[in-house]
């Protein structure tokens, strides 16, 4: 499989269950839900490196691992899902065009990789995507930049736990995607499980309804063990993350086409702006 293809994929399918994850944590707390995602991906992961064989780390990863999970599964998602209860998931997806000029400034500085220049303008192109979909997103309603803001340091922890995950495949190329995931949820587990119980948040599932319980199994299935499968397959295999993140992060873009069919709307001239921009991007990324 082609780690460009995947990725798409992985964003693709991270667009589709953030409209469910929007709505579950608008009826349960962010802390709760998160809980239930995390134990749900903990077991799938489980399963799928039991099933090929690889439950244990390759030597040297353990600790990039538990940190990038930490920081990128556990504590990011806190301010991401949080904002999306508020602001909603295609105004906080839009956000994510900072992340790529984030991830390339870790990446200098702690695996000291570098973009070429068409790579570069590739990249720009598709933070420019996301830039027109902001423009039209702001037209249709009003954002909380207080909520803003903390999406924002989500981001900026999530795009720090992506090149600590980078920095694990540079030790170990052969690692698979399912072992490091693995060991990435097991903070989110110890983390989750602290603050619900300090904070009294109810583990049980007896008042959910069978809708509900759906919803939370369904969305985790595709936006937290397939997303997370095909995202960390893409980073084992790319050479720079913030590539990666470029082509993740172009989940509002299949958002707000869902939102488009959803009201009955044409698109506007920001839309095809933003069309542009990506087909443009992906050409320059894909092809050079």
């Amino acid at each position: 499989m082609s780690a460009y293809i995947a990725v798409l994929v992985s964003s693709f399918l991270w667009a589709i269950a953030t409209q469910f994850y929007a709505k579950i944590v608008d009826k349960i707390t962010v802390f709760r839900f998160n809980m239930y995602k995390s134990i749900f991906a903990f077991v799938c992961f489980f399963i799928s490196a039991l099933f090929i064989g690889r439950i244990l780390p390759p030597p040297g990863t353990l600790g990039w691992l538990l940190l990038s999970g930490f920081l990128g599964f556990a504590l990011a998602d806190l301010f991401i899902f949080y904002s999306f209860s508020k602001n909603g998931p295609a105004r906080t997806l839009m956000l994510s065009a900072f992340e790529p000029s984030i991830i390339a400034v870790y990446s200098y500085f702690i695996l000291h990789k570098t973009l070429s220049w068409n790579k570069t303008i590739g990249l720009l192109f598709l933070i420019l995507c996301l830039v027109f979909m902001a423009l039209e997103r702001h037209r249709r309603g009003t954002v909380s930049i207080k909520v803003a803001l903390l999406a924002l340091i989500g981001i900026n922890i999530e795009a720090l736990g992506v090149v600590f995950t980078k920095k694990a495949f540079m030790v170990a190329p052969e690692m698979s995607s399912m072992t490091a995931n693995l060991y990435r949820v097991i903070p989110a587990l110890f983390l989750l499980g602290i603050l619900n119980y300090f904070k009294g948040v109810k583990f049980g599932i007896t008042d959910l309804s069978v809708k509900m319980k759906s919803s939370i199994i369904f969305s985790a299935f595709i936006g937290t063990f397939l997303a997370l499968y095909f995202y960390l397959y893409a980073i084992s295999k790319i050479g720079h993350p913030s590539i990666i993140a470029a082509l993740g992060s172009l989940a509002p873009f299949y958002a707000s086409i869902y939102e488009h069919w959803r009201d009955k709307k044409l698109p506007n001239k920001y839309f095809m702006l933003s069309l542009c921009s990506m087909i443009i991007g992906l050409f320059i990324l894909l092809y050079n």
